[in-house]
């Protein structure tokens, strides 16, 4: 059972059991094994990777099907190699929206997509399942030609995307995991869910990179801590200071090896971290692709972060770890297993759904101390740290 520490107060709420979700009857059944399938869920990181036990569960059911993934060109890194998948499809959103804006290569990006959907269509796909839910998805998914297409019920996607569709799932009246939620689309179809054993691909070349370029000081647990979140989601910023202080706990009290990953436009703030400890931190390698990061943290004995796509990455493969939480529901979108401990403030606006705050206090009122507590907690369980890789 997940928990959730609750600063300044003694109780713990559970986020999810293996027996709270019951499987519901299927609203209607394939009417024949799909040779062909494609799966719909372009972005962002942490999204795509709510899905991978949606795709466990499809193997398993179809096990001679071929499976291809449309995705957005930024998060196609964390599907590369992966065993159940015989096929990505990049969605290169970055290049059409330069395209579309340059005068000079508007034409060319208008024909390159017309391009894209026709190659689409002769996939010949009789399946395809939108776990995304909103019009860009629905567009595509309507794009591709499938006789069935497979969506959220109205009231459950966005954007008018059940108009893209032709059967539709409903959803039961409750929070729900994202994890659960893409697997009930699944249940729709009559499928039992498989909730444990989704992994992602990690190659031999990420591992040797991560090898050659980690340099690491101290002989305790290795702790890797994320500090930070894309641009879009900076108002879920834990505050450097924070993480300042949590790393010199962490070394003073376990000698820990603390390494402090990074991603595009994250490099200014983590070295400001690492100069505000008054204990040796150390500066992760570059992950250059999606992959690199994720065979960095697993080797992780404890992975430390707040809400982003790296927490996501972390929790898939099962790594113990201490998720910050601050405007979003931790129970629909924290860590999905058992080793992993939430840390949030109950204050009355959060959970929240704004998109910006200029007083973020339900992150930034979170102390060093209450994340110690929980990272102490997790290395001090009986069950051995996390040596994978």
């Amino acid at each position: 059972m997940l928990r959730i520490i609750l600063p300044f107060v003694s109780r713990e709420a559970p986020l999810r059991s293996d027996c709270d979700h019951k499987v519901s009857a299927p609203r209607f059944e394939v009417p024949t094994i799909p040779r062909k399938l494609l799966i719909v869920r372009l972005s962002a990181v942490g999204d795509v990777v709510h899905v991978l036990p949606s795709l466990k569960t499809l193997r398993k059911n179809y096990p001679s099907a071929h499976i291809a993934w449309l995705v957005e060109d930024k998060a196609e890194g964390i599907l590369r190699g992966h065993p159940d998948l015989d096929e990505i499809i990049v969605f290169p959103k970055k290049r059409w929206i330069a395209g579309v804006k340059n005068p000079f290569a508007f034409l060319q990006t208008v024909a390159e997509f017309f391009a894209f959907v026709t190659n689409l269509r002769r996939q010949g796909f009789e399946m395809a399942l939108d776990f995304h839910g909103n019009l860009k998805s629905g567009i595509m998914t309507f794009l591709t030609g499938a006789p069935l297409r497979v969506g959220f019920a109205r009231g459950h996607c966005k954007e008018g995307n059940f108009l893209f569709t032709n059967r539709w799932i409903d959803l039961p009246p409750r929070r729900l995991h994202r994890i659960e939620r893409n697997l009930s689309l699944l249940e729709g179809l009559g499928l039992r869910p498989i909730r444990e054993g989704a992994t992602i691909a990690v190659s031999r070349e990420d591992e040797e990179y991560t090898a050659s370029n980690l340099k690491v000081s101290g002989k305790g647990p290795l702790i890797v801590i994320h500090p930070g979140t894309s641009t879009y989601g900076a108002y879920k910023r834990w505050p450097a200071t924070s993480y300042a202080q949590l790393g010199d706990r962490l070394v003073e009290e376990f000698n820990a090896r603390v390494v402090f990953t990074w991603g595009p436009a994250e490099l200014e703030r983590t070295k400001e971290i690492l100069s505000a400890m008054r204990h040796p931190g150390d500066l992760a390698p570059e992950a250059e692709t999606l992959g690199k990061l994720a065979s960095l943290i697993r080797k992780a004995d404890l992975f430390i972060s707040g809400d982003t796509g790296p927490m996501n990455i972390a929790s898939i493969l099962g790594v113990p770890q201490v998720a910050i939480f601050g405007p979003k529901d931790p129970a629909i979108y924290g860590p999905y297993h058992k080793r992993a401990i939430v840390v949030r403030k109950e204050v009355d606006c959060s959970p929240c759904t704004k998109k910006t705050c200029d007083n973020p206090v339900c992150i930034t009122s979170i102390t060093p101390e209450e994340v110690f507590g929980a990272a102490k907690a997790l290395l001090g369980e009986d069950s051995p740290p996390n040596k994978e890789g």
